[in-house]
C-alpha cells in the first residue's frame, strides 16, 4: 500500500498544506489545500504509520496539521478538487476535476490547474473561469499569479458588471487590462443591437477604455470606424435621441476623458428646433473643492421643474461638505461665476453668486419621532445693476410608523430680497407647512404618497397624491397630481413611464396643467445604455 509522503519544514518560503487523505487502494474522495507564503509548515499523514520509504515526490495529500506557524506574510490561496498531488522537492502542485483555486476576492475554476507555491503562478485549462466580485470571465487557458494578480486568458468572453466583453486574449494587470481582437456591447451578447469592436481596448480601472482600430454597429450594421474610440468609466457615454418641449426632436452625443489631473466632459446635440448646440466641463478636483470651467449650452430646471436652455461661459467652484467643529452641522459652500444667456428671453448678463448651505444630524426625539433642519443663504449680483439675497430655512418631525409606512410634519420658508433679470433662477418668497404620509408595499404597487400643506402667504391648501408601480421587472409607471383645496381646481398632473428593453432605454414624462394647457410639457428620451462602467478586474 502506498501511503501519502510526509513534506518537512522548509527553510525557504514554504506553505501550510490541508487535505483529505487520498489513499491508493481507498476510494477517492475530494482534496483541498490552504497555502500561506512566507510560513514554515508540517504536513503529517493519517491513519499514522510509518515514513514512506519512497524518495520525496508527486504524493496524494493527507490531512495537514502546522507545526507552530510563524506569523503569515503573503494572503493565502485555497484549492479544492477531486484530486491534487504535491511535489515537495519542486514545490509544485496539480489539481484535477472541479478546481476551484480562491485567493481574497480572485476565484478561478476549472478542469485541470497546475502551480508554484512559492511564486504563486497557476496555470488553468478546461472550462476556465476567473471572477473578481461582478466581473466574471470564461476562457480556454489562464495562466495568472494569485499574489500580483497579473496574468492572461485566451478566448475570453466575460460580464463584467453590466457589459459583456469577448476577445482572442486579455492580459490582465494591477492597473490596465488589454484586450486583442475584442467585441464589447451592454446587449444580450448573442444578438445585440450595438456593439464596438477593435483590434485592441485597453481599459485603465475607474478612468476608461480606448478602443483601437475600433468599429460601431447598429443592427448588425457597421456604422462608423475610427482610429481610436475612447469612453469613459464615470456617468454616461455614448448617444442618445429623445423630444422636450424646447429642442424638438434631437440627437445627442456626450463622453468625458482625463486631460492630465483635470476630466474634460463634452456633450454635443442636433435638435429640430434649437440646431446644433454643444456643452464642454472642464474640471479638476483639489483636496476638499472641485474647479470647473463650463461652456456652451446647458438644459436646466428652476425651482418648479420647468425647462431653460441656457448659454454659459462660467467658472464653478464647489466646496466638499464639511463638519462645523462646536456643533453637529454640516457645512458646503460655492461660488459660480460667468456669462449667461436665456434663450428662452433672450436676456443676457454676467452673474456672480455665492451658496452657503447648512444642515444638522437628525435628532431622536422619542422612540418613533426624529427632527432634523436645514438652511441656506445664496446671493447674486447681476451685470444689469440688480442684486438678490435669498435665505431659506426648513425643518421637519419624521415619525417611521412601521417598516412599511412613515409620516412627517415640515415647515419651509423662504424670504427673497432684490431681483433677477433671468427667468431660470427666479425663486418667489413662501412659507409653507406640510405634512405627509408614505406607505410602502412592494410587488405591483410600490408606494403611494399623501401630502396636505398650506402656503401662509397665498392662503392655499394643496392636497398632492403620487402612486408609484412596477408594471414588469423592467416598467416603472408613476403618476402624480395636485389639487388645490382653496380653489376647488385640479392644477396638476404628471406622469412618468421609465421602460428598459436589453440595452436600450425609454424615458417618458408628461406634465400636464388642467387649467392652462399651454403650459403641458413632454419629455421623451431614449439612450442607449452607457459602455460607461468600470469593466476591469
Amino acid at each position: 500500500m502506498r501511503r501519502p509522503a510526509a513534506i518537512s519544514p522548509a527553510r525557504s518560503p514554504a506553505l501550510v498544506l490541508a487535505a483529505s487523505a487520498l489513499l491508493a487502494l481507498a476510494p477517492a474522495g475530494p482534496a483541498a489545500a490552504s497555502f500561506m507564503p512566507d510560513e514554515p509548515a508540517q504536513v503529517t499523514p493519517s491513519p499514522p504509520g510509518p515514513p514512506s520509504p519512497s524518495a520525496p515526490g508527486p504524493a496524494p495529500l493527507g490531512p495537514a496539521v502546522p507545526e507552530s506557524p510563524a506569523p503569515p506574510f503573503g494572503e493565502a490561496f485555497t484549492v479544492t478538487a477531486d484530486r491534487i498531488e504535491y511535489n515537495s522537492l519542486a514545490r509544485t502542485l496539480a489539481a484535477d476535476g472541479h478546481v476551484r483555486a480562491s485567493s481574497g476576492e480572485t476565484v478561478i475554476t476549472a478542469d485541470h490547474l497546475e502551480g508554484s507555491v512559492d511564486t504563486q503562478e497557476v496555470t488553468a485549462t478546461g472550462h476556465v473561469t476567473l471572477s473578481q466580485g461582478l466581473t466574471t470571465a470564461t476562457g480556454t487557458l489562464l495562466t495568472y499569479n494569485l499574489g500580483t494578480k497579473v496574468g492572461r486568458m485566451e478566448n475570453l468572453a466575460g460580464t463584467f458588471g453590466p457589459l459583456h466583453v469577448s476577445g482572442q486574449a486579455i492580459e490582465i494587470g494591477p492597473k490596465q487590462d488589454v484586450v486583442s481582437e475584442a467585441s464589447v456591447t451592454p446587449c444580450d451578447p448573442d444578438h445585440p443591437f450595438y456593439k464596438i469592436t477593435a483590434k485592441k481596448i485597453v481599459i485603465v480601472p475607474d478612468e476608461s477604455f480606448t478602443a483601437y482600430d475600433a468599429s460601431l454597429w447598429v443592427g448588425g450594421v457597421r456604422v462608423i470606424t475610427l482610429p481610436t474610440y475612447t469612453a469613459t468609466l464615470r456617468g454616461r457615454s455614448g448617444p442618445s435621441l429623445g423630444f422636450n418641449t424646447l429642442d424638438g426632436l434631437y440627437i445627442e452625443y456626450a463622453n468625458s476623458f482625463p486631460v492630465g489631473d483635470w476630466r474634460d466632459e463634452y456633450r454635443i446635440r442636433l435638435a429640430t428646433t434649437t440646431g446644433l448646440s454643444a456643452e464642454n466641463i472642464l474640471s479638476e478636483r483639489a483636496a476638499d473643492h472641485l474647479w470647473a470651467v463650463d461652456l456652451g449650452r446647458s438644459l436646466v430646471q428652476d425651482v418648479n421643474g420647468n425647462l431653460f436652455n441656457i448659454d454659459r461661459y462660467s467658472l464653478d467652484l464647489t466646496y466638499d461638505r464639511a463638519r462645523l467643529p462646536w456643533v453637529p452641522i454640516d457645512f458646503q459652500f460655492e461660488a459660480h461665476g460667468g456669462s449667461y444667456r436665456e434663450l428662452a428671453t433672450g436676456v443676457a448678463a454676467t452673474r456672480a453668486e455665492g451658496i452657503a448651505t447648512f444642515a444638522t444630524d437628525a435628532f431622536r426625539l422619542g422612540p418613533r419621532l426624529f427632527t432634523s433642519a436645514s438652511g441656506r443663504v445664496r446671493y447674486d449680483t447681476y451685470g444689469s445693476g440688480q442684486q438678490r439675497t435669498e435665505i431659506e430655512g426648513s425643518a421637519a418631525l419624521t415619525s417611521p410608523l412601521s417598516l412599511w409606512a412613515s409620516a412627517s410634519l415640515s415647515y419651509s420658508g423662504v424670504a427673497v430680497s432684490g431681483s433677477t433679470p433671468f427667468l431660470f433662477d427666479l425663486i418667489n418668497p413662501s412659507s409653507v407647512v406640510s405634512f405627509s404620509y408614505t406607505y410602502i408595499f412592494g410587488g405591483f404597487l410600490q408606494s403611494a404618497n399623501a401630502n396636505l400643506s398650506y402656503d401662509f402667504l397665498a392662503q392655499q391648501t394643496t392636497l398632492g397624491l403620487n402612486v408609484s408601480m412596477t408594471i414588469t421587472p423592467t416598467t416603472a409607471f408613476s403618476v402624480s397630481s395636485q389639487y388645490n383645496l382653496s380653489s376647488h381646481l385640479l392644477t396638476e398632473v404628471d406622469y412618468a413611464v421609465n421602460v428598459r428593453c436589453d440595452c436600450v432605454t425609454v424615458g417618458f414624462v408628461y406634465r400636464t396643467f388642467p387649467q392652462s394647457p399651454s403650459a403641458n410639457t413632454l419629455v421623451l428620451t431614449v439612450e442607449l445604455n452607457s459602455l460607461g462602467n468600470n469593466v476591469t478586474f
